[in-house]
C-alpha cells in the first residue's frame, strides 16, 4: 500500500511540476523582438505549398529574423516561398532549454533521481516535447536504484506543448 501511495502522489507532483514548468518556459521564451520587428519565415524547395502547410519537422523551413542588415533578396532565391511574419509568437529554443532546466532543478524532490529529456522545440509554430523520468536514487546499500520485492518501478512523464493565440 506505501509503496502505490508513494508512486502515485510522486508521479501527480512530477506532473504538475513538469506541466507549470514547460508553460512557465515557454512564455520566457518568447521572442520579443522577432513579435514586434517580425521575422522571415522561409519554406525549402519540395515543400508541399499548395495547400496549408503543415510542419511536422524544423528541416522543413528556416527563420530569419528581421534586422537592420539583413537582405531578404540575398536569401530568397534559396527557397520556394518566403513571408514576412509580424505580430507572430516565435520561441527561442536555447531560452526554453535553459529556462526550463534551472526551473525544474529549483523545484524536484531531493531523494529522487530525473533523467530529462527535451525532444523537440520547434521555434515556429510554438511547440515543445520533454519527457521526464523519475526513479528513486538510494537503497540501503548505496545502489542508484531502489530495489523493491516487486520489481523496480520508474515513473516517465511526457509534456507536449503548443502555444495557441486568438487573433
Amino acid at each position: 500500500m506505501n509503496i502505490f501511495g508513494n508512486l502515485t502522489t510522486t508521479n501527480q507532483q512530477d506532473y504538475t511540476l513538469i506541466k507549470n514548468t514547460v508553460e512557465a518556459a515557454m512564455y520566457d521564451s518568447i521572442d520579443i523582438a522577432s513579435y514586434r520587428s517580425g521575422f522571415y519565415l522561409c519554406i525549402k524547395p519540395g515543400v508541399d505549398i499548395s495547400n496549408t502547410i503543415n510542419f511536422t519537422s524544423k528541416d522543413k523551413y528556416d527563420l530569419y529574423l528581421n534586422t537592420l542588415n539583413f537582405n531578404i533578396n540575398s536569401v530568397r532565391n534559396n527557397y520556394s516561398r518566403c513571408d514576412y511574419l509580424v505580430g507572430e509568437v516565435k520561441l527561442n529554443a536555447d531560452v526554453f532549454t535553459e529556462s526550463f532546466l534551472r526551473r525544474f532543478a529549483n523545484n524536484i524532490n531531493n531523494n529522487k533521481s530525473y533523467r530529462v529529456t527535451i525532444q523537440e522545440v520547434i521555434e515556429y509554430p510554438p511547440k515543445v516535447s520533454v519527457r521526464i523520468d523519475t526513479y528513486d536514487t538510494y537503497n540501503s546499500q548505496g545502489s542508484t536504484e531502489l530495489e523493491f520485492e516487486e520489481g523496480d518501478f520508474n515513473i516517465r512523464n511526457q509534456i507536449d506543448a503548443i502555444f495557441e493565440e486568438k487573433k
